[in-house]
């Protein structure tokens, strides 16, 4: 009875991540990322695995490898984001340095 419970428990994790990555609501994956590791954590004690449960597993690897991209996608737009806001920076800090220094002849 307990690979019936394996296997509805990661395909609920499925539909979750699924979700979670549909809306790209980060947070959540960060969620259910943590409630894989601990499902297939208690999974691996297990001697053998009923061939549904192998195939639910397969399913959910293969989404979150789709999810894992989606979150290095994710990580390199806000990499970019952040290297634009700091050239703007550099600009400012560029017009106050020329300012100051036409103050001070």
């Amino acid at each position: 009875m307990r690979h019936v419970d394996d296997r509805q428990r990661l395909l609920e994790l499925y539909e979750q991540l699924g979700g979670a990555l549909q809306r790209k609501d980060w947070n959540a994956m960060g969620q259910v990322d943590l409630a894989i590791r601990a499902q297939l954590v208690a999974m691996s004690s297990q001697p053998g695995l009923a061939a549904d449960v192998l195939l639910a597993k397969k399913r959910l690897k293969h989404l979150h490898e789709q999810a894992s991209q989606a979150c290095a996608e994710e990580c390199e737009r806000l990499r970019r984001l952040l290297l634009s806001h700091l050239e703007y920076a550099e600009g400012r800090s560029a017009y106050m340095q020329v300012e100051m220094f036409q103050e001070s002849r």
